[in-house]
């Protein structure tokens, strides 16, 4: 009897390709992740950049067209679902939601998916400290308590009860980025799992 089970290939989706307010004050009217896409040099000989996109160009993601045609290519390679990474900060601050959302209230396109949770500050050192132009400094601070973990789970339960949201053993699949910056990781995840049962889950299939 064959025991061994294939792997699920995911798609990390970073939602940075459209331009949000936040980012046209920190970086400049219009930025997305396509500005430092299109500045990139090459480092050493052979070192293809900037890498131009070919299929789709320089796309919006605020374009139901683009994610359509985007989970169409993903499905034709073979790629199970969508990872989209999920920006809350905590006391109601989020960022680069609209495409999730949209891909959300709209049911499109029809294409499996689960969150990942980028729980991180945002930071100017990305692109700029170190470079003298810029003194390093916080943009965004992540914000950890019990309250904003339930306020978490309920902004997140339509998405895990979506039809389209991925399971393991009927369970939704969650990644946290970096699971040891929680000050409680046993605490959160438990009460995680209580909410999730409470509002009709198996449980929550969490991933670090």
């Amino acid at each position: 009897m064959d025991n061994t089970k294939k792997a699920r290939v995911i798609a990390f989706y970073l939602p940075q390709f459209h331009p949000i307010p936040e980012n046209d004050r920190w970086w400049g009217k219009g930025f997305t992740e396509w500005t430092n896409v299109g500045k990139a040099k090459p480092l050493f000989k052979g070192h293809y950049q900037p890498r131009v996109p070919a299929d789709l160009g320089y796309y919006d993601l605020r374009m139901p067209e683009v994610r359509e045609a985007q989970a169409k290519m993903a499905r034709e390679a073979g790629i199970e679902g969508f990872c989209y990474w999920h920006y809350w900060f905590g006391n109601g601050k989020k960022l680069l939601e609209r495409p999730f959302q949209e891909v959300l209230s709209s049911g499109k396109p029809d294409f499996p998916f689960c969150l990942g949770w980028a729980n991180h500050s945002w930071t100017n050192k990305s692109w700029e400290a170190g470079t003298k132009r810029i003194k390093e400094s916080t943009l965004v601070e992540m914000v950890y308590n019990k309250e904003e973990y339930v306020k978490h789970f309920y902004e997140v339960l339509p998405a895990f009860k979506d039809a389209r949201y991925m399971q393991v053993d009927s369970k939704p699949l969650f990644m946290i980025y970096n699971p040891f910056s929680l000050p409680d990781a046993r605490g959160f995840i438990s009460l995680w799992q209580k909410l999730a049962k409470e509002n009709g889950l198996a449980g929550i299939h969490f991933v670090g």
